[in-house]
């Protein structure tokens, strides 16, 4: 029997490697996140990150992504991972896949030179320098080490592939 999401999700949770966040602005609530990380010596991994439509291009993407960098200082960065541009449905996909791209750059997160293919999707992979800037083969430990936490080895295995660009 295959795992729906929200079992897997509530499961990470009790785990302790999965942590949701409700954003709210004056108890009104405006959006929601969820992190994943299995040590605070590595790396988080911002695993979603949704405003809602009608409080969109009102800065409170930018003022989370702040206050998630302030609240992970015990890691060195805060990674994603955006779909790749160029591979969606169609141009109206690409041009929300280009808008998310350019909306964590101006944040600042840089791109690394590693994709990721999990479940035949294929993601472009970022990271926000939280400390230290740490070198991109130790990034891929971390991330890896994450997705076993999160999927498993045999999934891990049957699903993500990691690849160098």
């Amino acid at each position: 029997m295959k795992e729906n999401g929200y079992i897997l999700i509530k499961k990470l949770y009790k785990k302790g490697i999965l942590k949701p966040y409700k954003i709210l602005d004056e108890n009104q609530f405006v959006g929601f996140l969820i992190t994943s990380s299995i040590s605070n010596k590595g790396c988080l991994k911002l695993d979603f990150f949704a405003i809602l439509p009608q409080y969109q291009s009102r800065g409170y993407g930018g003022q989370v992504i702040e206050k998630l960098k302030e609240i992970s200082h015990e890691y060195y960065g805060i990674f994603i991972e955006v779909e790749k541009v160029g591979l969606g449905r169609d141009k109206e996909e690409n041009k929300i896949r280009e808008k998310r791209i350019k909306f964590y750059e101006r944040n600042g997160f840089k791109k690394l030179n590693f994709e990721i293919n999990a479940f035949n999707v294929i993601f472009s992979s970022y990271i926000l320098f939280t400390n230290d800037i740490i070198k991109e083969e130790r990034i891929l430990e971390d991330v890896k080490k994450v997705y076993l936490a999160e999927f498993g080895e045999k999934k891990f295995n049957k699903y993500i592939e990691i690849k160098s660009i």
